[in-house]
This record gives structure tokens, C-alpha cells and sequence, in this order.
């Protein structure tokens, strides 16, 4: 009897170890990357892509109206937004979800980081997206009567401060693309966001609402 716990014992170390090694070889995997825009087509979205996008979706069907989506959910995918005027590429991610109709690509959705971050290392990749989408053309949307739109205040202790408890952004491009651009407390957020804090940062890009109600 002694023997065969021992022997247990011995398999369930051997497991946890495994599964602790696979866990940190996932982020030594060289990124793959995920090429597309909204309006492309999936065999396209498949064509310029090194991450296998088809192993890893529900296809989308040749009749009208019906969905399919890609995902990807292990380290890491660098996305490439690969539009010639507003494009970007974002930071490796091990998450994201893509949604087609009529076989074309109508939503990304993803979390351009690997895992939470701390509030000062979430702000530092705040600036850069920002900096990044600003330089392909995007633009705030002023959603409120309250002011001009305007971008994530990382520069003031009054934004500073509100970006502690989170804060959203909606971005254009022309009249063709829609973003929004979230920051968010993740981890250890109640009852208020302390020092243990951990954020997440989100991206969502569709269709404008000009664009999608011109092809209704």
C-alpha cells in the first residue's frame, strides 16, 4: 500500500512539474503573427498570416449572413492591423477573438499584453498604444457634450488618478473603422485599486456606424 502512494505521489509531482514547465515554455514559443482588417476575407486572413488560422477557427460559411470566428488563446500572437493608411501592430498577446460574416473579418477583439500588469507598466503600454494608434490616424470620438475628445491623460495626478479605478476611449479612423480602447483594473481592485492592482488593457475594432449603416 505504501508503495502505490509512493508511487502516486511520484506521478502527481512529475505532473505539476510538466505542467509547470509546458506553462513557461508557452512563452518562449516565438510569436506567430495574425495579418488582417476589417472588411477582409478569411482565405486572406489565412494567406497572410504565419499564426494557423485555421486550425484555430469555426469557418465561416459561404452563405449570407453566416458568422464564423477565429480565436486564439496561448502565447504568443502578434496582431497586425494591416490596413496601408491606419495600420498598427500591437504588443504579443495570448488572447483574442475574431468574428467574420459573409465570410470577412466585422470584429477584433483582443488584450494587446501577456498578462496584468502592474498600474505604472499598464500606463507605460497605455502611452505606447497611444502613441501608436495616433501616429496610423486614429482620433478620439467625442461621445459627451462635456468637452472635445481627447485621449487617456497619462501626464496629470488628476488622470493619473482617474485611471486607477479605469477609464474608456472610443477611436476612429476616416469613416471606415471603429475602436474601443479600454484600461481597466483587473486584480485586487476592491474595495478601492492599491499598490497589489493588476490592469488590463482591451481593444475592440469594428465597422464605423457610417460604414455599417451605408452597406444595411
Amino acid at each position: 500500500m505504501k508503495r502505490h502512494r509512493y508511487i502516486y505521489a511520484v506521478v502527481g509531482i512529475t505532473a505539476v512539474v510538466a505542467a509547470a514547465v509546458w506553462a513557461k515554455y508557452d512563452y518562449l514559443i516565438p510569436p506567430t503573427t495574425l495579418s488582417l482588417r476589417i472588411g477582409e476575407t478569411y482565405d486572406d486572413v489565412i494567406k497572410g498570416s504565419t499564426y494557423p488560422v485555421a486550425m484555430n477557427s469555426v469557418p465561416p460559411s459561404e452563405k449570407p449572413y453566416y458568422g464564423g470566428s477565429t480565436w486564439i488563446s496561448r502565447p504568443a500572437v502578434v496582431i497586425v492591423f494591416n490596413d496601408p493608411e491606419h495600420g498598427f501592430t500591437l504588443p504579443p498577446t495570448k488572447f483574442a477573438g475574431i468574428g467574420y460574416e459573409d465570410r470577412k473579418v466585422v470584429t477584433i477583439t483582443t488584450s494587446p499584453m501577456l498578462d496584468a500588469l502592474p498600474f505604472d507598466e499598464a500606463i507605460a503600454l497605455l502611452n505606447r498604444l497611444q502613441a501608436d494608434f495616433k501616429k496610423a490616424g486614429w482620433q478620439p470620438i467625442r461621445t459627451s457634450a462635456d468637452g472635445p475628445p481627447d485621449w487617456f491623460n497619462t501626464r496629470s495626478a488628476e488622470g493619473i488618478k482617474e485611471l486607477r479605478v479605469g477609464g474608456s476611449r472610443e477611436l476612429s479612423a476616416t469613416e471606415r473603422y471603429r475602436m474601443d480602447f479600454n484600461f481597466k483594473c483587473w486584480q485586487e481592485c476592491r474595495p478601492e485599486p492599491s499598490a497589489k492592482s493588476v490592469y488590463l488593457i482591451d481593444v475592440s475594432m469594428g465597422e464605423s456606424l457610417v460604414q455599417a449603416t451605408e452597406q444595411q
